[in-house]
């Protein structure tokens, strides 16, 4: 094992100093030509090719364990399917070996067309036509041409394997000489599944069907969407000469594939269902019907960041929230977009409903939960939100809660897993001394029901003084001064209280980093109970011109993380909000930066005036309170 390891390092390294000295043209045109002439050389094998908007990584890695039970055979590594990578599969192929297995990508119209020139498959597999990628094309149309183009591509001699369930995938058979084969649940297939049953723990099983031949087939799947891809590998086998049963008895011994719907138990008796390598919204609807079906003590379903939503994402964020209640006993939700489905709460059941900005903190509420007997679906994408590290920090453990790595590779094949890094739980648990200066404070700090709470945001350090982020600071500070109210401080904040226009208000800077504000003003809360309906947040707003304000109702965090932090924190969405233009052209370049940098020259005249409407638009929105008495 060490020799392979110190052998995987060499040769990456050689890579590495081969693409620096020669450059990626070079490197990978003269790949391509090798791989070329050694296409033409090894005539052998059976050349299978596999693509689909989903389902066509785990068609392929299903044919490679059902044919290596007849031969040896090779295939492409993962889900990489680029050319390149498709090259390197092909220098594997051996004289000896019986066939090659690979799967396309269409993410982009013309990217098939080198692949194909390179493979020439004589075996063409279609799983699905699904969304995915329907970003990079005019329509679901030309998503279909370009797949289309692996059956227009076999020869005469070849077999097309289509999906007769998908209207458009089975009309690509009008486009081939080769011969088809079809599959599906249709009556009308060539292949079809019947007897289907997979209602966890129950694994997907199912009788196929081909003519008169009937044949049992138990797999070792989750969920009954698998079926495309199972019956177009069995398909796959059929067309390279194996019979139904020897498929059936192949595809028995594969294993579920890592992130894939996989089921993962943990030694307190639970379990996970890892689906967590990507998640396209439409992918949703297979992942929530096998929660649907599973028969489990309890249900719980933790989501990260979806992909392919399209316009109007936080209204699908919250129909997503609606639906995974309506199956799960405890739903949560991580990432960036997670405090947009507050508004999908249920009166009554709102710890049925749980939204985290970091994954770090979402784990730590999920461990604390979970009991035996529990059936946890994890869906995510990898390289967003790295969810699997909620089942480790149940187990082995992992130090590492960074949520911007963009790593490919999942965390627990990481060598950084156990490195500390990222940032440190939100809401900590208080020490002694902490707690007792909580209870001396909270006899001079109260917030009545009557007070409207006028909450501004920004970072305490003098050095963010002027600065875009610090905007909701200079509010609340302008506003004090305009009404004669001075600033005391507490543990967590600095706070002024008085009238404002015959009404009681309290006004508060939490003194915390803008990212943690949430848990600051928590804490303030557990000693001065307010609720977030008395409350008003005063905060800077890149996506609005400098100058400009607006307010809400409630509503989602709308990427502001401080806003995030708060609504997380509060585990609700009803506070006000006066949002302060602070976005310019220079802000476009480096948001980070501009955020954190003083105004200056005319921008900080334009932010001065701005800053007197925000105190304005405060003293409107509270002619709608209570009046003092």
């Amino acid at each position: 094992m060490q020799f392979g390891n110190i052998a995987i390092r060499a040769r990456d390294a050689l890579a590495w100093r081969l693409h620096r000295l020669l450059g990626d043209r070079v490197v990978y045109g003269s790949l391509l030509a090798v791989a070329a002439r050694w296409r033409r050389a090894m005539r052998r094998p059976v050349y299978i090719a596999v693509a689909g908007s989903a389902g066509k990584t785990t068609a392929k890695e299903l044919m490679l364990g059902m044919l290596a039970q007849q031969g040896k055979g090779v295939g492409n590594a993962g889900s990489f399917n680029n050319i390149e990578e498709i090259a390197k599969a092909l220098l594997r192929v051996r004289p000896w070996h019986r066939f090659f297995v690979t799967e396309l990508s269409e993410d982009r119209p013309g990217v098939m067309d080198r692949p194909l020139a390179l493979l020439q498959p004589g075996v063409g597999i279609i799983t699905v036509l699904g969304d995915d990628h329907l970003a990079s094309f005019d329509s679901r149309d030309a998503i279909a041409r370009e797949m289309g183009k692996l059956i227009r591509s076999l020869p005469a001699t070849g077999t097309a394997v289509l999906n007769a369930d998908d209207p458009a995938v089975l009309a690509m058979a009008g486009s081939t000489a080769a011969r088809v084969l079809s599959y599906g649940t249709s009556t009308a297939a060539d292949l079809q599944a019947q007897d289907i049953r997979s209602d966890w723990p129950q694994r997907l099983q199912m009788t196929l069907v081909q003519g008169a031949q009937r044949v049992p087939l138990q797999t070792q799947l989750c969920g009954t969407h698998w079926i495309p891809s199972v019956l177009g590998a069995v398909g796959g086998g059929l067309a390279t000469g194996m019979t139904l049963a020897q498929c059936a008895a192949g595809l028995a011994k594969v294993a579920p594939f890592t992130a894939r719907m996989q089921p993962v138990a943990t030694a307190n008796g639970a379990t996970f269902i890892r689906d967590d390598f990507k998640a396209p919204l439409w992918t949703l609807g297979a992942s929530f019907e096998f929660m649907k079906t599973a028969q489990a003590k309890r249900k719980l379903i933790v989501i990260g960041e979806l992909q392919e939503v399209g316009p109007r994402k936080a209204e699908k964020y919250v129909k997503t929230a609606i639906l995974a209640q309506s199956i799960a006993d405890i739903t949560i939700f991580v990432g960036p977009w997670a405090s947009s489905v507050l508004k999908a709460l249920k009166p009554g059941a709102e710890d049925a409903l749980r939204v985290f900005n970091r994954v770090r903190d979402a784990s730590d509420y999920l461990n604390a939960i979970i009991r035996e007997g529990d059936l946890t679906l994890l869906k995510g994408a990898n390289k967003q939100d790295h969810l699997v590290r909620m089942l480790l920090a149940g187990g082995e453990g992992v130090a590492c809660w960074r949520d911007d790595c963009e790593r490919q590779l999942f965390c627990d094949e990481c060598p950084d897993r156990h490195k500390p890094s990222g940032a440190q739980p939100a809401l900590s648990i208080p020490t002694r001394e902490e707690a007792a200066a909580s209870e001396s404070i909270s006899a001079t700090f109260e917030v009545g029901p009557e007070q409207t709470v006028i909450v501004g945001l920004g970072n305490p350090e003098p050095k963010y003084n002027d600065t875009p982020h610090n905007i909701g600071y200079a509010v609340v500070d302008q506003l004090a001064a305009s009404i004669d109210l001075h600033w005391s401080m507490t543990q967590d904040a600095c706070v002024a209280r008085g009238s404002l226009d015959g009404r009681q208000v309290c006004l508060i800077k939490v003194m915390t980093p803008m990212n943690l504000t949430g848990a600051g003003l928590k804490r303030l809360v557990e000693r001065a109970p307010f609720s977030p309906a008395q409350c008003i947040l005063v905060f800077d707003d890149l996506d609005l011109p400098l100058g400009s304000i607006r307010t809400r109702l409630g509503g989602s965090a709308g990427g502001h993380r401080g806003v995030a932090s708060i609504l997380e924190a509060f585990q609700s969405d009803a506070f006000r909000r006066v949002k302060v233009g602070v976005g310019t052209q220079e802000a476009k370049a480096n948001r980070a930066e501009y955020v954190l940098t003083p105004f200056a020259g005319a921008a900080a005249q334009t932010a001065e005036s701005t800053v007197r409407a925000a105190v304005a638009r405060l003293r409107e929105l509270l002619t709608s309170g209570p009046k003092a008495p």
